[in-house]
């Protein structure tokens, strides 16, 4: 959940625009939940439902009640996924919160049933689907659902009257998916517009990276490429946010390069941390080969927060980073190429670097603000319910979100 943050940001746009959400969700609350709640900004006024140990009891009773759904649910899965044995294992131990939250939306009267995950919560649209509900079914599918290629994109995608994605270059593949009469709508990931910090004061020699420490991630090369340049600029450094798995070795890495000294682990910090930290940092860069890498939301934030940017060649870039004064594409496996782009925008006078900062920011609000993407959904919602024949809509539709928080 914490590093999902853009989660909750759409969430919070949403109410910010007077609409009343509830997430549903297949897991428990997690240790600590507090802590994340508050860490990652969670509109207090949210309404979360999660499963319950006192449902359990009341499960059996649901699942025969709904055995119609519930054994067409086990046969769509078993005929898709007997490929996929773990996942399809997981997807029928899901049935029966997935029956409870389909009765639970039924019984609420939403107006729109939006998975924000393609996943296992997404197999909520079509129970409803055939049970007749009269809401309005969209879903989002993401470069992860698109990578996984999986069975349950195959049951959920034709069950929805909209699909949602971020970029461009996933369309053809949601066309392909698409059921008749499914509509298809591409909507940039928006991020909030946080305030600038009032001192403005920024070290041109100081570069950062955020992401999860894993291989995926390729902050070896980002290590890599630092030491290159470093090597004929000692006043560089380089801090690193972010954790996981692949942190010893990148450790070590430093160490091995020489540049241990000039390198900071910073570990995970709040959204907040992260974008001061942006404000104050001459540049960003992320090198990333996760192969569902599409415009980076972290990306997003560093051109909002001025920083010069490096980003590698991912699927749809030029959708972020249509021109190189708002950041320079490399291909990650190529390190005299990024040593290059990082000494090319570290040459860049401050009055260039105040220009590229100021077109950066006139970008990111333009086309890739939270509040304008959640606009655009609500567009596109408002659009189909009169379209499918409900004309009495009100002015701002309730909207139910399973699996929008995961914990």
């Amino acid at each position: 959940m914490r590093t999902e943050t853009f989660a909750v940001s759409d969430i919070a746009a949403l109410i910010a625009q007077g609409q009343e959400v509830t997430v549903y969700t297949l897991k428990p609350p997690p240790r600590a939940d507090a802590v994340l709640l508050g860490t990652c900004r969670v509109p207090p006024q949210l309404a979360i439902r999660r499963p319950s140990r006192a449902a359990l009891w009341s499960w059996p009773a649901l699942v025969w009640e709904r055995r119609s759904q519930a054994m067409w649910l086990i046969r769509q899965t078993i005929r898709h996924g007997w490929r996929a044995p773990l996942l399809c294992l997981q997807v029928l131990l899901c049935v029966p919160r997935l029956l409870e939250i389909a009765e639970q939306v039924r019984k609420d009267g939403s107006d729109v049933v939006h998975a924000f995950w393609s996943r296992h919560v997404a197999l909520v649209l079509p129970l409803l689907q055939r049970d007749g509900a009269p809401c309005l079914r969209t879903a989002f599918v993401g470069a992860y659902d698109l990578v996984a290629d999986d069975f349950i994109l195959n049951i959920t995608a034709p069950a929805s009257e909209i699909l949602f994605s971020h970029a461009e270059v996933n369309r053809p593949e949601l066309e392909r998916l698409a059921g008749p009469g499914t509509s298809v709508e591409i909507v940039h990931r928006g991020i909030p517009l946080m305030e600038a910090v009032a001192d403005g004061a920024r070290d041109p020699f100081q570069l950062i990276t955020a992401s999860a420490l894993v291989p995926a991630k390729n902050v070896e090369a980002v290590i890599c490429s630092f030491a290159q340049v470093r090597s004929s600029d000692p006043r560089l450094s380089l801090a690193i946010y972010g954790e996981g798995p692949d942190r010893s070795r990148l450790e070590e890495l430093a160490r091995e390069l020489g540049c241990r000294d000039a390198v900071t682990f910073a570990g995970h910090v709040a959204r907040d941390d992260l974008f001061l930290a942006m404000q104050r940092a001459g540049l960003f860069i992320l090198l990333s080969k996760k192969p569902s890498e599409r415009l980076p939301n972290v990306l997003k934030e560093a051109l909002w927060a001025g920083c010069a940017v490096i980003s590698s060649n991912s699927e749809g870039i030029e959708e972020l980073l249509p021109q190189p004064e708002l950041g320079l594409v490399v291909d990650p496996d190529h390190a005299d190429d990024v040593a290059g782009a990082i000494d090319a925008l570290l040459r860049l006078g401050p009055d260039e670097r105040q220009r590229r900062s100021e077109l950066a920011r006139r970008f990111i609000a333009e086309r890739f603000s939270c509040a304008a993407s959640m606009r655009e959904y609500e567009r596109a919602w408002r659009a189909s319910i009169r379209l499918h024949g409900r004309p009495d809509v009100p002015p701002l539709p309730d909207v139910t979100l399973p699996g929008a928080r995961r914990a």
